[in-house]
């Protein structure tokens, strides 16, 4: 069959309410456009609202203890794991990614595409970079068939609003006028990614925007254990700062989080020497950035503010030099990216679990229309395989296809593991775990005997604002037992999930026959 080019345009914290819901402030005439000419589905659901697992899971099909990227720092792809670009270059295609902010080359993404833009995540829609792109898509720069992915981080804080949309009359809060100012541009790229264009566009996790807080939450058990101070408002200062330092020292801290997690993973607590010099280099750089980057406030405040950063960065130096690998773990979580509670990576509630899902000129759907069954981003790329009967080796992957959901033959609702693990991920400090089964929702924290436990009836209760863990006891220790299985499957059978030798000779095989390698 001919195979259709494909746009896949991802925009970072894309909640799906902002897409779906008839109450929402921000307006969108070019997203609507792609709703009411393809098949909409306001109820996806992602397994971690972090950026690096969302993406890996959407483009694997797997889980992230499956696919190994947990968190943002410290994390790769396990590469036997076979990606979207990886099957499509299989079949033909050739694959192109244009992508920022944590989705670094050093997490593995990479992996199959041809060519993989990272850019300067200053690098938005409307400058340059932006012009650019249209002019490639609109001179036919992508060799068909092509495959290319978009990640969009113009809603991610700190948000992207230009001054002709900085008014009431575009949305609510500066996260909707900032939906509002990308939905022009959304509708250019498709324009001129073609007419008959398979375009699947999506969110990697929801965000916070205003809402509150529960004192009696994970978050603030583990805000308290760490000893860092619960902020009343966003920060958009220090979250540029700390995502300068991620573009600009990316690869230094995930080398440093790496070497931490695989010392206290094997159940070790020291470094040696050796370990010891190479990350306290790598460190000293990063504090280094850190200092060039850090836009002072003014006054005592930012005085002080400043003197409290330079004690974390001396306080991770100090833990690594001693080999304290733990310590070191933990000081990293309090001082890098550790403000990004307030907006997602947090938790598994639904404003940061359900993102949008559009599907325009899909093979064998022409219809439009709005499907209201559960699906799972794991299930996009069995889905889009199906959709597009690619040649496929052998393979396991946890998603399942929602194509016959299109149809309205089934219903594709299926349990849900789900975590988190705050950003730069210390497994023993940080981590929140949950299920999402038969109309419920339940966290908690694997590791803290001694943290809250919440349950929700998303049903009733969408919003998950009445915590009813206390009323039931059974059902906390169903789901839980539930979601422990389900991790302890995960991580035990992980091997039947991946290539083995005699598919990836296969694949080579293949790869080989298309003139690719």
């Amino acid at each position: 069959m001919n195979r259709p080019n494909i746009l896949m345009i991802a925009v970072d914290c894309l909640r799906s309410d902002r897409v779906f819901a008839k109450d929402r402030t921000c307006r969108t005439p070019s997203i609507d456009d792609l709703v009411k000419r393809g098949i909409g589905l306001p109820n996806m659901i992602v397994e971690n609202s972090i950026t690096a697992p969302a993406f890996t899971s959407l483009l694997t099909g797997c889980y992230s203890l499956a696919h190994d990227v947990t968190g943002l720092l410290g994390v790769r792809m396990n590469p036997e794991m076979v990606t979207a670009a990886d099957l499509l270059v299989a079949n033909g295609y050739h694959t192109y990614a244009e992508v920022t902010g944590p989705l670094l080359p050093a997490v593995g993404l990479d992996q199959g595409f041809d060519e993989y833009n990272y850019r300067d995540q200053s690098e938005y829609f409307f400058t340059p970079w932006g012009e650019k792109l249209l002019q490639r898509f609109r001179e036919g720069g992508f060799i068909e068939p092509w495959f290319v992915m978009v990640h969009f981080w113009e809603v991610h804080e700190p948000r992207q609003v230009p001054p002709e949309f900085d008014a009431p009359e575009w949305g609510a809060t500066r996260y909707d006028q900032a939906v509002s100012a990308l939905d022009g541009y959304i509708g250019k790229l498709a324009e001129a990614a073609g007419e008959k264009t398979t375009v699947l566009f999506t969110g990697d996790h929801g965000e916070r925007v205003t809402e509150k807080i529960n004192p009696d939450s994970l978050l603030p058990y583990f805000m308290n254990k760490l000893n860092i101070p619960m902020l009343d408002k966003e920060e958009d200062t220090r979250v540029m700062e700390d995502v300068e330092l991620l573009h600009k020292r990316g690869q230094e801290l995930h080398d440093v989080s790496r070497n931490l997690l695989t010392t206290t993973g094997k159940g070790e607590n020291r470094l040696g020497w050796g370990s010891r010099l190479k990350m306290l280099f790598k460190l000293i750089r990063v504090a280094l950035t850190r200092m060039r980057t850090q836009k002072r406030k003014p006054g005592w405040s930012g005085f002080v503010e400043l003197l409290r950063l330079k004690w974390n960065d001396f306080l991770i130096g100090w833990s690594v030099f001693r080999g304290n690998a733990m310590a070191a773990q933990m000081q990293l979580l309090r001082t890098t990216l550790g403000q990004f509670y307030l907006q997602h990576g947090y938790h598994i509630y639904e404003y940061l679990s359900r993102v949008p899902f559009v599907a325009v000129n899909l093979p064998e759907q022409q219809q439009s229309k709005r499907v209201e069954a559960e699906v799972r981003n794991i299930d996009v790329l069995p889905t889009l395989c199906e959709a597009l009967s690619l040649d496929l080796p052998s393979l396991s992957w946890h998603g399942e296809s929602f194509l016959s959901a299109l149809n309205g033959e089934t219903d594709a609702s299926r349990p849900l593991y789900m975590e988190t693990r705050g950003g730069a991920q210390a497994t023993h400090a940080f981590y929140v775990r949950g299920v999402r089964a038969s109309g419920f929702k339940l966290a908690y924290a694997p590791n803290e005997k001694q943290a809250p436990v919440e349950l929700y009836d998303l049903k009733n209760d969408p919003h998950e604002q009445a915590n009813i863990a206390s009323s039931y006891p059974d059902m906390v220790k169903r789901l839980r037992d539930e979601a422990e299985s389900m991790a302890q499957a995960l991580v035990q059978s992980g091997d039947a999930r991946e290539v083995s030798p005699q598919e990836q000779a296969a694949m080579i095989e293949k790869l080989k026959s298309l003139g690719y390698m």
